[in-house]
């Protein structure tokens, strides 16, 4: 049996693990790590949880360098009606959406190369952009335009204490070891009126995230209430349908309220759902030549347990097309040989179905595709 642990929210001791998996596992950057994936339940707040990586911080200071290798690299957000949608575009659209007031210091958390924020102040020249990230990879795109007083590295400094009009997150949350330490260093640097505006990943709405063995946080609605307001912080917002699989929050300095309690039943049915799904990825023998459609987390999972090694992998993003991932080449659909079979099909099975269903005319006569929820 595993040892409880302690809800990194409440700090409710956790029941055993909900989910144990020996592995291999996935990193959000697609790196197979020789890890268990586990997954911990609170009852108390509905907080699902992951262990910590080992060096943890040393992961994130120097491996998790992400979209440096590629320049111009982006993350494929959505294919509708054949427009490509990228991530730091539609997150930049997001928070102008909200209209920052005019003049506003604006801090971007976990900025990574802050191309979000690139963005957002091309389209507002008015705003005053900071950068701060757990690493100094980023540090020589940041000096190309936004000045070394207004950049920080490791810890928010002292002096940015009830400075920001706006603080973003995007994506940052579910990483962090001590979410209400984090909640509370933001709620410090906030000014009176600030907003907090951040992404984190729904575990409900995109239930691969529970298998993301870096994001130690898998947030319920409850369990985001209950971290936010330990911190002094109070949610003015939290949108599940803005972007697809993510919580979308406002939040402002404020009083908690008391919060629901949780149910933690389908966070256990989507954990025994992937259970079920790995076990026949191991085991099930599928005709050859496989292709996996998807060379994101879902089709990297898929290839990290699949007996035979996938001839490619088919992806409709620019930047991965042309690589190699997993000792398999990324192509563009429209370039999947002729002869494969099986086609398994690696995004989130609540959209899988929808987003393929008028994008199958590159689909070999003979192939067979196959999704993950059966």
């Amino acid at each position: 049996m595993i040892a409880a642990t302690n809800c990194r929210v409440c700090g409710t001791p956790c029941p055993d693990a909900a989910f144990d998996d020996a592995g291999p596992s996935l990193t959000s950057i697609r790196t197979v790590i020789d890890v268990p994936t586990q997954v911990f339940l609170c009852e108390n707040c509905g907080h699902a949880q992951s262990p910590d990586l080992p060096d943890l911080e040393d992961f994130y200071d120097t491996q998790y360098r992400i979209s440096l290798d590629i320049d111009g690299h982006d993350q494929l957000y959505e294919n509708a009606a054949g427009e490509q949608v990228f991530r730091t575009a539609y997150q930049a659209e997001m928070v102008l959406d909200i209209a920052p007031p005019i003049g506003a210091k604006i801090l971007d958390f976990g900025a990574g190369k802050a191309t979000t924020l690139q963005r957002i102040v091309e389209a507002r020249p008015d705003l005053q952009p900071f950068v701060f990230d757990v690493s100094t990879d980023y540090v020589s795109h940041w000096a190309t335009w936004i000045p070394e007083s207004q950049q920080s590295t490791y810890q928010l400094p002292d002096e940015w204490s009830g400075q920001f009009d706006f603080i973003t997150a995007h994506f940052v949350l579910e990483h962090v070891a001590d979410p209400v330490a984090i909640f509370q260093d933001l709620r410090r640097c906030l000014a009176p009126k600030g907003q907090l505006f951040f992404t984190v990943p729904d575990a409900d709405g995109n239930t691969g995230d529970l298998l993301v063995v870096d994001h130690l946080n898998h947030f319920s609605r409850a369990s985001l209430l209950a971290a936010l307001g330990r911190a002094g912080l109070v949610a003015t917002s939290i949108d599940t349908d803005r972007f697809g699989g993510a919580f979308v929050v406002v939040a402002r300095p404020g009083e908690a309220f008391d919060v629901p309690p949780p149910d933690t039943r389908p966070a256990q049915a989507s954990l025994d759902a992937w259970a079920k799904t790995l076990l026949m990825l191991r085991e099930q023998t599928l005709p050859t030549p496989i292709a996996i459609y998807g060379a994101g987390f879902y089709g990297s999972v898929i290839a990290a347990r699949l007996a035979n090694t996938p001839e490619c992998f088919l992806d409709r993003n620019p930047f991965l097309q042309g690589q190699l991932h997993l000792n398999s080449p990324v192509l563009s659909p429209e370039d999947c040989p002729a002869d494969v079979k099986t086609v398994v099909v690696g995004l989130n099975p609540k959209r899988a179905r929808e987003i393929l269903s008028s994008n199958i005319a590159w689909l070999p006569e003979q192939a067979e595709l196959i999704y993950l929820d059966g």
